[in-house]
């Protein structure tokens, strides 16, 4: 990552990042079924959001080891 050459970024940081990457890449919006975009840092309460019908939604990372079960807020 360039920025990190610069700027000292944390492994939480990093791990965020890649983690908003990975669905980007990944996953589809929920509603419309099209490609979600990355908003800009430090955009308030949210971190992608759909091309198509703007729904938008925060992305957490976390590090363990993969579960049967998934547990989200919603």
């Amino acid at each position: 990552m360039l920025l990190s050459r610069y700027v000292k970024i944390s492994n939480n940081q990093n791990v965020g990042n890649k983690g908003e990457l990975d669905v980007i890449n990944k996953v589809v919006c929920p509603n419309c079924r099209r490609k979600l975009m990355l908003l800009p840092k430090n955009y308030p309460l949210v971190d992608v959001q759909c091309k198509g019908c703007h729904f938008r939604a925060q992305i957490k990372t976390q590090q363990t080891k993969p579960k049967d079960i998934v547990f989200v807020a919603g």
